[in-house]
């Protein structure tokens, strides 16, 4: 692996952890996590790959986590070692310290952009940046046309680039 592949490993961890949360399934992300990078290690080391950092690395790791995610749904579906007349009720599991430090986090990065971003355009990055959405499915969730929300999301990228220094570690490179 290149250095270059490395940074962008790091860069994507928190984005494609963040997959694996909102998918409700916080017992595997380590386990995904390991899986998409071992794919996306792969694809990276073909010679006609091209690692775009044009928010194209994002967006080809996303397909790419999205797919170990959908593929691990499906064993736990097919897994007859766990019939659903054997499972409790009721599972209680105890947050660990990384699910509270994660959650102040999320706290810190939305404080921030509430304090950075115009209102029409918080939303937008707020669904972007820490939800992960689309533009088609921010498009869809605000209930405006995702052309609005291409504008919006350029207005993000605007007002967040003089922070583009002190906020790569904690938001990613969402200034570029």
């Amino acid at each position: 692996m290149t250095a270059e592949q490395v940074a962008e490993l790091e860069r994507l961890k928190p984005f494609l952890e963040g997959m694996v949360y909102r998918a409700q399934m916080p017992y595997a992300v380590e386990d995904l996590f390991q899986e998409a990078a071992v794919k996306l290690v792969r694809a990276w080391s073909k010679p006609d790959f091209v690692l775009d950092r044009q928010d194209g690395g994002r967006a080809f790791a996303y397909a790419v986590m999205h797919g170990v995610i959908v593929d691990a749904a499906r064993a736990n579906d097919r897994n007859p070692s766990s019939p659903m007349d054997e499972m409790p009720v009721e599972i209680s599991i105890e947050p660990d310290e990384g699910d509270h430090v994660r959650a102040d986090r999320l706290k810190s990065i939305e404080k921030f952009l509430k304090d950075k971003l115009p209102a029409k355009v918080y939303e937008v990055g707020r669904l972007a940046i820490i939800e992960g959405f689309s533009q088609s499915e921010i498009a869809r969730h605000l209930k405006i046309d995702r052309h609005t929300v291409a504008r919006r999301y350029e207005k993000v990228h605007t007002a967040l680039a003089p922070y583009k220094d002190t906020v790569h570690d904690l938001l990613g490179d969402v200034t570029n």
